[in-house]
């Protein structure tokens, strides 16, 4: 997922649909949320296009609590701090990510008989 579309999940978790200034403290909470995810030990890999469910859900709950002062902060940063407590107890994130494997396609028994010249 790339940082835009972080953005865009965002805006729908906080139920905003319009595209305006309200956007830039959607970002920066985006990126405060990052910046707090690397601050308790996740590795920055994890956080340059987070794709892991938990990251993502992290983020998007802390964007939730903190967009709009209201009497549910509480339960919604509460939230947030479940997801990071989750995330500090999994030692995975504290390595770098694993890149994913390149998959080699296998030949097909009618392929590899074309490129041998057969008809």
């Amino acid at each position: 997922m790339t940082i835009e579309e972080l953005l865009n999940t965002a805006k729908i978790r906080i139920r905003k649909t319009a595209a305006d200034d309200l956007d830039n403290d959607v970002s920066r909470l985006i990126d405060a949320a990052l910046e707090d995810l690397k601050r308790v030990g996740v590795d920055p890999s994890w956080t340059e296009n987070p794709s892991d469910p938990l990251i993502v859900e992290a983020v998007l709950s802390y964007v939730k609590a903190n967009f709009s002062i209201s009497d549910q902060y509480p339960v919604l940063y509460g939230i947030y701090e479940t997801n990071l407590t989750k995330i500090k107890g999994a030692s995975k994130y504290k390595a770098p990510q694993p890149r994913p494997k390149r998959s080699r396609k296998k030949k097909t028994p009618a392929a590899a008989g074309q490129e041998g010249g057969e008809a």
